[in-house]
C-alpha cells in the first residue's frame, strides 16, 4: 500500500497545472493618447466604436479636430459626452499631424499612443503594445496594420513596419494584401506609420516629436530613423493590430497640404532621404528619378499621379530649407543600414512579382481536378473542383504531347537548304533584310507594302534577330501555341481544366490536319493562336465595368489581337466592323471601346490601303498570295478539311471532322432553346459556306491570281463545332457520360492528328530545298544583282515560270508578279522557249531585262536544241532533266546610256565621263526609287518603261540604289503600337472604391 502510494507520489507532477509565467506590462494609466481627425464622418464612426471598445484604454485619449468642415467635430463632441474620448482640442486645417499632436500631448507623459482618425484598434491593441514595450524594451514600437475587411474574405495584411529606398519609394516588411494569419514576429525596424505607433515619452521629448517638415505621411519612417539613429530599439509588434483605412493614401479624403495624396506623399518622402542616412540621395539623382517616374506614370495612363510627381520634385527643389532643417534634427549617428533595403532592391522585387506570376500560371500545369463542383461554374476565383498536384495534369499532357509531335516532326526540315513551300517563302537571310522588307514599298504601287512584313520583321527581331529561327520556331510550335490559346480562352469562363484541356488539344488537332503547319500557311498558324484571344478580349469587354483609363484595357488588347489578326487576313477588320456596328446598335454605351478596338487596327493599315483599292480581292487573301501553287481542293475534301495540300493522309482529316461533326452535331440536339440551336448551326454553316464558295474563285492580285485564303473561315467553322460541346459542359453541373464520351472521343481524334504529324511530318510542299540556282547564285548576288528566268514544265504539259533575283524569292515578295512590270515580256519568252521557236535575239531581249541565266526542267531535247540555236547563249547541263543557259554577254541590272549606245554596270561602279549620260535600272519606275553615285543622290527621268536617271558629267563613284523607305508610315504605325501598349497596360490608382465596395 505504502509502495503504491510512493509511486503515485512520483507520477503526480503529470496532473499539475504549471503556474502561469507572469506577463511584464506597462500600466496603461501611463499612456496618452491622442488622435488626429479631418472631415472623417465616413469612417469615424467605426473609428470610435473601437476606440469604446478599448480594453485596456490609455490614461487619456484626446481628439485633435483638424479643421474639419463636415460632421466629424459633433462625432467627437457626442464621443467626448459619452465618456469614449477625454476632450476635443481644435487645430487647424493647415497643421500637420505631428503638429497637432503636440498640442494636445501633456508634457511629461511617459507613454504616447498615436491614432489616425481611420485606423480602428482591436480592443486589446494597447494593452498588446504595452506588453510588447515591457518585453522587448523597446522606445519604438510599430502595430500590425490590417485592411479594412472584406465581406467573405479573411483578414489581410496592409502594413507592419516599413523601409525606404534611396529614391523614396516605399518598402514594406510584408505583402500587402497577404492573408493575416499570426505568422509575423517581432523584429527590429526602420520606421513605420504612425498609426497605432506607441513611443517611450523620454524617446519623444529626446527627438523632438515628429517632425513638422513632415506634415502626412513618411514621419513615422522618419521618427524611427531617428530614434535608431540615436541607439534606442525600434521594433515591429504584430500582436497588437489595427485596421487602417488609409484614407489619405487612397484619394478618399483631400488635404490641405497637396492637390493629390501623391503629391505630399512623394515631397515628404524625397525630403526624408535626402536628409538622411550616412550619404543622402542627391537632388540630381531625386530629380531625375521623379521625372522617371512621371513618365512610368503616363505610360501607365495616370496623368494625375505624373502632375503630383512633378508637383513634388518642384516643391522638394524648390523647399531645401527644409531638407537641411529636417537633417538637423538627428541627434544620434549610428548606422542603420542594416534596415535599409539592400542595393538593387527595386530589381529583385520586380522579378519576385515576376516569379510569383509565373509560379500562379503553373498551377494549371500541376493542377487537376479529382471532381466537378458546382462553385466551380459559379466563376468563384477560389473555388473548384478539389484540386490534386499533380506533374501530368491535363494541360502539361496537352503541351509535352504537341512539343514532342512538333519536335519529332522537325525532323525533315533540318539541312543546308532554305524550309519553304507552299505560302511559305524563304525567310531573308538576315533581320536587316527582313525590316528592309518591311520598309520598303512596293514598286508601282502607292502606299506601303503589306503590313504582315512588319509583324514578321517584329517576330523575328524576338527570336534573336534570325529569321530562320522564327520558320523554325513557327513551324514546330503553331500547333501547341494555339493550342494554349484556346485554353487560356476557355478557361476564362471556368470551363473546367480537363475540359478545356481536350478543346484545345482539338483545336490543336485541326491545326495540324487543316494544313496549316505542314502547307505553309503563316495567316493560318497567326489565326490560329490570334482568334481565341480576340475573343477572350472581346469577352472582358463585355463584362467590363471598370472606371476610367482602366475601361480601355480590354478594347487596347481586343485592339492589339485584331491588328495581328487583320494584317494576315485583312477581311478580318471588315468581319469585325460589321460585328461592332451591330454591338453599338444593340447597346450604344460601348461605342467607345468599339471604337477603340476597330481604329486603331484601322489606323496601323491605313499605309496599305492604296494597294487594297487598286486589288480590293487581296482583302479575301493572306500574306504573299501569289506564292500559292494553283491548287483548288476538291467539294467533298473541303468538308473534311482538306483545303491544302498538306501531305498529311486524307484519311486523317476524315476521321477527325467526322468525330468532331457529330459531336458537334450531338451537343447542338441537347440544346433546348430553338433560338440558340439555329445560332449555332448559323455558326457552323456560314463560316463553311463562305470557305467553299471562295474556294471556287480566282482573285486578281497585282499582276497575278490568287485563291481566297481558306484557313480564316475553316478555324472559325473548328470554332463553331467546338462551341456547343464547350457549352454542353458548362450547362451541366456535373459531366454526364454522354460528354464523357463526347470528350474521350475528341481526345483521341486529337491524338490521332499529333501521331500523324509526328510520323509523317513535312511531307507536304513545306520541306528543305536546296538552291537549284547552282553556279548562277553567285552572279545573281554579285554586283551585277542579275536575274534568273526559271521555267519547268507541268505534267499536262503547261508551263510553270518564276523570276528570281538576289532579293526574291522571300517575305513579301509574293506581294506582287515576280516580274513586276516587265511579266508580259517574260511571259511572251516563255512561251518561245516553252514553243521550241526561241527568236535570235534572245539573247539581247534577256539582257534588256536584267537577266543572266534561264533555269529549265523537263523540257525535251528538241525544245532544248531551239534555245541553243539562238546565238549568245551557253548551255550548262545540271542533271539529266535540268540545263542552265548563261548569257555570255554579261548582263547587269544597271546599264549606262550615252550616246555611244547602252553599257552593262558590271562592278557597282561608274568611271566619270565629259558629258551628261543616263542610268537605266532594269525596274519598274516609281518616284521613291533611290539611286546614288559616291552618295550623290540622281535625278530622276520620267521617261520609258524603266526607272531611268540623270548621272552629272564628270560624277563617279559606287552605285547604290534602293526604295526610300516610307518612314512618315512607318512611324504612325509606330505610334499606334505604343498607343495599344499604353492603353493595355495596368493603370495605376483608383482601385480603393471597388475594394471599399466590398468591406463589411
Amino acid at each position: 500500500m505504502t509502495s503504491q502510494a510512493t509511486t503515485d507520489n512520483l507520477w503526480a507532477w503529470i496532473d499539475e497545472e504549471p503556474e502561469p509565467e507572469p506577463i511584464e506590462t506597462i500600466d496603461p494609466r501611463m499612456v496618452a493618447a491622442v488622435m488626429v481627425v479631418h472631415n472623417a464622418e465616413e469612417w469615424l464612426p467605426r473609428q470610435l466604436r473601437a476606440l469604446a471598445a478599448l480594453n485596456p484604454r490609455p490614461a487619456m485619449l484626446v481628439a485633435v479636430d483638424n479643421g474639419s468642415t463636415d460632421s466629424s467635430r459633433q462625432l467627437l463632441e457626442q464621443a467626448r459626452a459619452a465618456g469614449i474620448i477625454s476632450g476635443v482640442l481644435d487645430g487647424g486645417r493647415n497643421l500637420g499631424f505631428g503638429e497637432a499632436v503636440a498640442t494636445a500631448l501633456p508634457p511629461d507623459a511617459p507613454w504616447v499612443w498615436l491614432l489616425h482618425d481611420d485606423s480602428a484598434p482591436q480592443p486589446d491593441a494597447l494593452g498588446r503594445l504595452l506588453q510588447g514595450a515591457a518585453r522587448t524594451g523597446a522606445a519604438v514600437l510599430y502595430p500590425k496594420l490590417l485592411q479594412p475587411r472584406r465581406r467573405n474574405y479573411p483578414e489581410t495584411l496592409a502594413e507592419i513596419g516599413q523601409s525606404i529606398t534611396p529614391t523614396g519609394r516605399r518598402v514594406a516588411i510584408v505583402d500587402n494584401g497577404d492573408i493575416d494569419q499570426g505568422q509575423e514576429i517581432s523584429e527590429p525596424v526602420l520606421g513605420g506609420s504612425t498609426a497605432g505607433m506607441l513611443i517611450r515619452g523620454d524617446v519623444w521629448r529626446q527627438l523632438g516629436g515628429l517632425a513638422p517638415e513632415l506634415p502626412l505621411h513618411r514621419d513615422g519612417v522618419d521618427f524611427g530613423w531617428r530614434a535608431n539613429e540615436a541607439g534606442h530599439k525600434v521594433v515591429t509588434w504584430p500582436d497588437a493590430a489595427l485596421t487602417h483605412r488609409q484614407s489619405g493614401r487612397t484619394g478618399e479624403r483631400s488635404g490641405a497640404f497637396a492637390k493629390e495624396s501623391h503629391e505630399i506623399d512623394r515631397l515628404t518622402a524625397l525630403r526624408v532621404v535626402a536628409a538622411r542616412g550616412a550619404k543622402p540621395a542627391s537632388t540630381a539623382r531625386l530629380v531625375i528619378g521623379s521625372w522617371l517616374r512621371a513618365i512610368g506614370f503616363l505610360l501607365a495612363k495616370s496623368p494625375r499621379l505624373a502632375g503630383a510627381e512633378l508637383r513634388a520634385i518642384r516643391r522638394f527643389t524648390s523647399t531645401r530649407g527644409q531638407v537641411k532643417t529636417l537633417a538637423a534634427r538627428s541627434v544620434g549617428n549610428m548606422d542603420v543600414s542594416r534596415l535599409l533595403p539592400r542595393r538593387y532592391w527595386s530589381v529583385r522585387n520586380a522579378l519576385d512579382r515576376l516569379g510569383a506570376d509565373l509560379a500562379d500560371r503553373y498551377r494549371d500545369f500541376t493542377n487537376q481536378e479529382s471532381g466537378f463542383s458546382i462553385d466551380e461554374m459559379t466563376g468563384d476565383d477560389f473555388a473548384g473542383g478539389p484540386s490534386q498536384r499533380r506533374f501530368l495534369a491535363p494541360l502539361a499532357i496537352l503541351t509535352l504531347l504537341l512539343l514532342v509531335a512538333g519536335g519529332v516532326a522537325l525532323r525533315n526540315l533540318f539541312g543546308f537548304g532554305d524550309v519553304f513551300g507552299g505560302g511559305l517563302l524563304p525567310a531573308p537571310d538576315n533581320i536587316g533584310k527582313a525590316w528592309e522588307a518591311a520598309l520598303s514599298p512596293t514598286a508601282g504601287l502607292a502606299g506601303s507594302d503589306a503590313p504582315w512584313l512588319m509583324v514578321g520583321a517584329l517576330l523575328a527581331t524576338l527570336s534573336f534577330g534570325s529569321p530562320q529561327l522564327l520558320i523554325f520556331l513557327a513551324l514546330g510550335l503553331a500547333p501547341l501555341l494555339a493550342g494554349l490559346s484556346a485554353h487560356a480562352f476557355l478557361r476564362r469562363f471556368e470551363v473546367s481544366r480537363t475540359t478545356s484541356a481536350i478543346a484545345a488539344g482539338t483545336w490543336a488537332g485541326a491545326v495540324i490536319l487543316l494544313g496549316l503547319v505542314t502547307a505553309g500557311d503563316a495567316a493560318g498558324m497567326m489565326l490560329a493562336v490570334v482568334l481565341p484571344q480576340l475573343a477572350s478580349a472581346i469577352h472582358r469587354m463585355a463584362i467590363d465595368d471598370s472606371l476610367g483609363a482602366e475601361r480601355l484595357r480590354a478594347p487596347a488588347s481586343a485592339a492589339a489581337w485584331l491588328l495581328i489578326g487583320a494584317a494576315a487576313w485583312p477581311v478580318l477588320l471588315i468581319l469585325a466592323i460589321i460585328g461592332g456596328i451591330i454591338w453599338i446598335i444593340r447597346d450604344r454605351f460601348v461605342w467607345l471601346p468599339v471604337l477603340i478596338t476597330l481604329i486603331l487596327p484601322a489606323a496601323f493599315l491605313a499605309p496599305w490601303v492604296p494597294s487594297l483599292i487598286a486589288y480590293p480581292s487581296r482583302l479575301l487573301t493572306g500574306p504573299d498570295p501569289l506564292a500559292w501553287p494553283a491548287w483548288t481542293p476538291a467539294s467533298l475534301a473541303t468538308l473534311f478539311g482538306r483545303i491544302l495540300p498538306s501531305g498529311l493522309p486524307l484519311w486523317a482529316n476524315i476521321v477527325f471532322f467526322a468525330v468532331l461533326g457529330v459531336a458537334a452535331g450531338y451537343a447542338i440536339c441537347t440544346i433546348r432553346s430553338t433560338s440558340i440551336r439555329l445560332l449555332s448551326i448559323a455558326g457552323i454553316g456560314l463560316p463553311l459556306i463562305a470557305g467553299v464558295v471562295l474556294s471556287r474563285i480566282a482573285l486578281p492580285v497585282n499582276g497575278g491570281e490568287a485563291r481566297a485564303l481558306l484557313t480564316g473561315w475553316a478555324l472559325l467553322t473548328v470554332a463553331g463545332l467546338l462551341a456547343p460541346i464547350v457549352a454542353m459542359r458548362l450547362r451541366d453541373e456535373k459531366a454526364g457520360a454522354d460528354l464523357r464520351v463526347l470528350l474521350a472521343c475528341l481526345s483521341t481524334v486529337s491524338l490521332l492528328a499529333a501521331g500523324v504529324w509526328a510520323v509523317i511530318g513535312f511531307a507536304g510542299p513545306v520541306s528543305n530545298h536546296p538552291s537549284e540556282l547552282g553556279f548562277a547564285r553567285g552572279v545573281v548576288v554579285s554586283e551585277r544583282q542579275t536575274r534568273v528566268l526559271m521555267i519547268e514544265t507541268k505534267s499536262d504539259g503547261g508551263l510553270r515560270w518564276n523570276v528570281v533575283d538576289s532579293s526574291q524569292p522571300s517575305w513579301g515578295t509574293a506581294e506582287r508578279n515576280p516580274a513586276g512590270a516587265f511579266r508580259d515580256d517574260f511571259a511572251a519568252l516563255v512561251q518561245l522557249l516553252g514553243g521550241g521557236d526561241a527568236p535570235e535575239n534572245l539573247a539581247d531581249r534577256l539582257q534588256e531585262l536584267g537577266v543572266s541565266h534561264v533555269w529549265m526542267k523537263g523540257f525535251s531535247t528538241e525544245q532544248l536544241a531551239a534555245v541553243g540555236n539562238a546565238a549568245g547563249l551557253t548551255r550548262s547541263p545540271v542533271d539529266g532533266d535540268t540545263v542552265i543557259w548563261t548569257v555570255v554577254e554579261l548582263p547587269s541590272r544597271l546599264h549606262i546610256v550615252d550616246e555611244n549606245g547602252s553599257k552593262a554596270v558590271l562592278d557597282g561602279n561608274i568611271t566619270a565621263a565629259e558629258t551628261e549620260r543616263r542610268l537605266v535600272l532594269a525596274e519598274t519606275p516609281d518616284d521613291r526609287w533611290r539611286v546614288r553615285i559616291n552618295g550623290q543622290e540622281l535625278t530622276p527621268l520620267p521617261e520609258g518603261g524603266k526607272a531611268t536617271f540623270v548621272v552629272p558629267a564628270g560624277l563617279a563613284g559606287k552605285v547604290t540604289w534602293g526604295m526610300a523607305p516610307t518612314w512618315w508610315m512607318f512611324g504612325l504605325q509606330v505610334g499606334v503600337v505604343v498607343l495599344i501598349i499604353g492603353l493595355a497596360a495596368p493603370t495605376i490608382g483608383g482601385s480603393s472604391g471597388a475594394r471599399r465596395g466590398l468591406e463589411d
